[in-house]
């Protein structure tokens, strides 16, 4: 006999079975039962999640030799020739492959016959956002007075691709996400009716990679139940679809906590090395601070958090040695990084900065503390309760400056040294040269993937000096070419975004002319170029002429 899958075997085929999805369920049946059915319904939502299922169910239920009835028999012909997708009177027509105005003109052309055996019908389109617009648009005087005896259904995942006179036509249903619990629930179903044996574990992992699809979670447990003959393991599971368990990314957040950077860099070693995704790892670690970012917002709801009763536990006690501002700005960190896979950065070096910068980062309190702090160190009372303060912004900044200066000019007339003006310009957020000079090679190698030549332009040069945000960059006076190609708007903006996303705070860029010597070639390009130039007088002339230099030769045969 023919294998059929988990997706195709286990499909609703009445509208008990249509997990999630009761708020359309109820008002079909009840439309059913009250014999209001309109001619026209659309049906939204993400992949997977029972649009194409319920329209055959609709369809089963209004035409069942038995019916209408909001439960379709599923014996009778008509019934088994939909669920089939036999039936010459329920015709469901894929929207991509048949998207052309000559395909709606022989749809328009067939409408006007009667059903076979059935009441009504029916035409199920199916991704109907990609019909063009000349299809939409013949489609429309059909779609609004059909014969009494068509229905059409409409299923789409990019509702805003349709057009609004069709939308207007249609009854509208949005079809939600499938809560993870739900899923769950049915996978156990599943797997105890196709006796299969899987750690318990296992089940949210699956339901948690099926980003709410139930097509997707089942074809993923189909795949799991061909994994292993005996029992699967959780640690199957995962290696099966690629993610990343629950313990290294307990461990990954106890090395931000412990701000252990060299044990940082050599878990991104270890995490590359076992094949992981960079993306997929720095995706679930921003779902992991996302829990504790929950957590510390008092709420330890496994129905929020989807994790298991002891791993919550253990989220808990992470959250409790982290800061408010600490959680918030790990996050930023993990979505810069992100966003800069996103813009083709290359992964490892992504990674390396990411988890450098989260081991080194200084602790961030939140202005309560700091408020609390200094009232301390003037030697009022910390434990006196805030007093309100007006709900308006304004209010709110002048209420904190009152608090705030009171204390500060205390502290000036207690200080007979000012702090120096270096101090002070680090404290607004100017550049250190040390953090230049150390995330210079990774600029060079990051600006070697967008453009190449920018990159050995910039190789050439080196930082000089610091003034607030602005980073000064000398090139020897003979590269005066490499400089005004960096100074071009196109190429300094593209080149200031990298450094600042590399160094996490916004820089600009300036190329001076200095005293220092061009790096010198290695000898035997030195002995080629002299070669060169005996042979082909113009080559020496423009690198003369555009201060280039020679890398590499190539054998002529």
């Amino acid at each position: 006999m023919t294998y059929l899958p988990f997706a195709r075997k286990w499909r609703p085929q009445d509208f008990d079975e249509i997990i999630g999805q009761e708020h359309i369920t109820t008002t079909l049946k009840n439309a059913i039962s009250m014999e209001r059915l309109h001619h026209a319904y659309l049906f939204t939502g993400p992949r997977g999640i029972g649009k194409t299922s319920t329209a055959r169910i609709f369809s089963k239920a209004i035409n069942c030799e038995k019916g209408p009835s909001t439960k379709p028999c599923n014996a009778c012909p008509t019934c088994k020739e939909i669920t089939s997708g036999s039936s010459m009177d329920v015709l469901e027509i894929d929207g991509a492959s048949n998207r052309g105005i000559d395909e709606i003109r022989n749809l328009r052309e067939t409408v006007k016959f009667s059903p076979s055996k059935g009441h009504f019908k029916i035409y199920i389109i199916d991704e109907v956002h990609m019909l063009t617009t000349e299809a939409f648009n013949a489609l429309l005087k059909t779609l609004e007075e059909p014969p009494m005896h068509v229905k059409f259904i409409f299923a789409t995942t990019e509702p805003h691709k349709v057009p609004a006179t069709i939308l207007s036509r249609c009854q509208r249903f949005d079809f939600r996400r499938i809560q993870i619990k739900d899923i769950i629930a049915k996978l156990h179903e599943v797997s105890k009716v196709e006796s299969l044996n899987i750690d318990e574990d296992a089940f949210l992992y699956i339901a948690k990679a099926s980003d709410g699809s139930m097509r997707d979670a089942e074809g993923i447990l189909d795949q799991i139940a061909s994994f292993s003959k005996g029992k699967v393991h959780l640690k199957d599971v995962i290696d099966s679809l690629g993610m990343i368990d629950q313990e290294t990314l307990f461990r990954s957040a106890e090395l931000v906590i412990n701000k252990d950077t060299k044990a940082g860099i050599h878990l991104v070693d270890e995490i590359l090395n076992s094949g992981k995704d960079t993306k997929q790892f720095l995706l679930e670690f921003l779902e992991h601070f996302r829990n504790i970012m929950i957590v510390k917002s008092g709420i330890v709801s496994d129905e929020i958090i989807c994790l298991p009763k002891d791993s919550i536990d253990r989220v808990k006690k992470q959250a409790d040695s982290l800061s408010q501002g600490d959680v918030f700005y790990i996050i930023s960190i993990i979505s810069n990084g992100l966003r800069m896979i996103k813009q083709l950065m290359p992964e490892r070096i992504v990674f390396e900065l990411s988890i450098i910068k989260l081991t080194s980062r200084d602790s961030i309190a939140s202005i309560e503390e700091i408020l609390s702090k200094l009232h301390a160190s003037s030697g009022s009372n910390v434990s006196e309760p805030p007093k309100p303060v007006s709900s308006h912004p304004l209010h709110q900044e002048k209420n904190f400056f009152r608090k705030i200066m009171p204390v500060v000019e205390s502290k000036k007339s207690e200080t007979s040294n000012p702090a120096p003006a270096a101090d002070s310009a680090e404290a607004q957020g100017s550049a250190d040269i040390n953090r230049v000079k150390d995330a210079w090679p990774i600029l060079v190698k990051a600006m070697a993937v967008k453009k190449m030549s920018i990159s050995s332009y910039l190789a050439e040069g080196e930082p000089d000096s610091v003034k607030g945000n602005t980073i000064i960059i000398g090139f020897p006076k003979d590269l005066n070419f490499h400089r005004e190609v960096l100074e071009e708007k196109q190429n300094k903006d593209a080149v200031e975004e990298a450094l600042s996303q590399i160094m996490d705070m916004s820089v600009k860029m300036s190329f001076i002319p200095t005293d220092r010597k061009q790096k010198e070639p290695a000898t035997d390009t030195n002995e080629i170029k002299n070669g060169l130039k005996a042979k082909e007088p113009v080559i020496d002339s423009a690198l003369n002429i555009f201060g280039g230099r020679i890398f590499r030769t190539t054998k002529s045969n």
